[in-house]
């Protein structure tokens, strides 16, 4: 059964299908698929975007780096991503800034905004499953977890190998809709009101470190932006050098609308300027 789904979903054009109809295959393939889950209590989530031409004035609450509201944006700019649709919010975070980084993808001089976010409180787990289970047995975040997970039979171990391929794909953004096969799973595993997050390995970083990809009604209700960072981006064709700008030196919560909470912003000094930052 397994390998007939995937040899369908191998064969779809990814071009003209619609994503309802790759879902509906997916979950044909899948009745009955077992995967793990895990409860998670990250230290700091990063966020990360790219400002240039913009200055403090345009950055006055933390909604600038909140996930983007796409009721907001010009439709011209909605693309698919890893597991979310056109025009769909969606908050894409990681644990490690270089990580971050690598997943924006700055250009030389790009002006880029930092956001750190954390849990209103310790008590509040994120209920998360894993794409991509063999890359992240070694992790040092998940292994724990994963290193004695077994696969419950053949046909789970080979549906979760064809996952992790379309969730490590490199993909041009000019072939986004090749995304649409990690979306339609993120879709099923999303259906469930207890899961809230989906943790994959980021290619960005050659699957080092890992993504979270969080439903967005679990980012308004249970995470706050304690920190947020401007840096001017110096790129080589090694690394990414961060030049600290400017920074938050406080963020007065707003209780009620925790995205719209206010960022007092400062100038770094001359010699916090030199405290350059490097991810190659």
């Amino acid at each position: 059964m397994a390998l007939e789904i995937i040899r369908q979903l191998q064969e779809i054009d990814l071009k003209t299908a619609s994503i309802n109809e790759i879902e509906k295959l997916f979950s044909e393939g899948i009745l009955g698929h077992s995967r793990p889950n895990i409860d998670i209590s990250p230290e700091g989530l990063f966020r990360a975007r790219i400002v240039t031409g913009e200055s403090v004035e345009d950055l006055p609450t933390t909604k600038s780096i909140w996930y983007p509201n796409f009721a907001e944006i010009d439709k011209n700019y909605h693309r698919y991503n890893r597991c979310s649709n056109k025009g769909q919010n969606f908050f894409y975070s990681s644990n490690f800034l270089g990580t971050t980084i690598k997943e924006l993808n700055p250009k030389d001089n790009d002006l880029v905004l930092i956001g750190i976010f954390h849990l209103k409180n310790g008590d509040i787990k994120i209920r998360s499953q894993f794409a991509g289970i063999e890359a992240l047995r070694d992790n040092p975040n998940h292994k724990n977890s994963l290193e004695n997970y077994q696969y419950s039979s053949e046909q789970d171990k080979l549906i979760e190998k064809f996952i992790s391929e379309k969730f490590q794909e490199r993909i041009l953004e000019t072939e986004d809709y090749k995304y649409k096969t990690s979306i339609a799973f993120s879709n099923i595993l999303l259906k469930n009101d207890g899961l809230n997050c989906i943790i994959y390995p980021s290619v960005a970083s050659n699957l080092e470190f890992v993504n979270y990809a969080i439903k967005p009604n679990f980012v308004d209700d249970f995470l706050i932006c304690k920190s947020t960072y401007l840096y001017r981006i110096k790129r080589t064709t090694t690394e990414f050098e961060l030049i600290p700008e400017q920074y938050g030196d406080r963020i007065i919560l707003n209780n009620n609308d925790p995205k719209n909470s206010k960022i007092e912003w400062l100038e770094n000094t001359e010699s916090d300027k030199e405290k350059i930052r490097k991810y190659s």
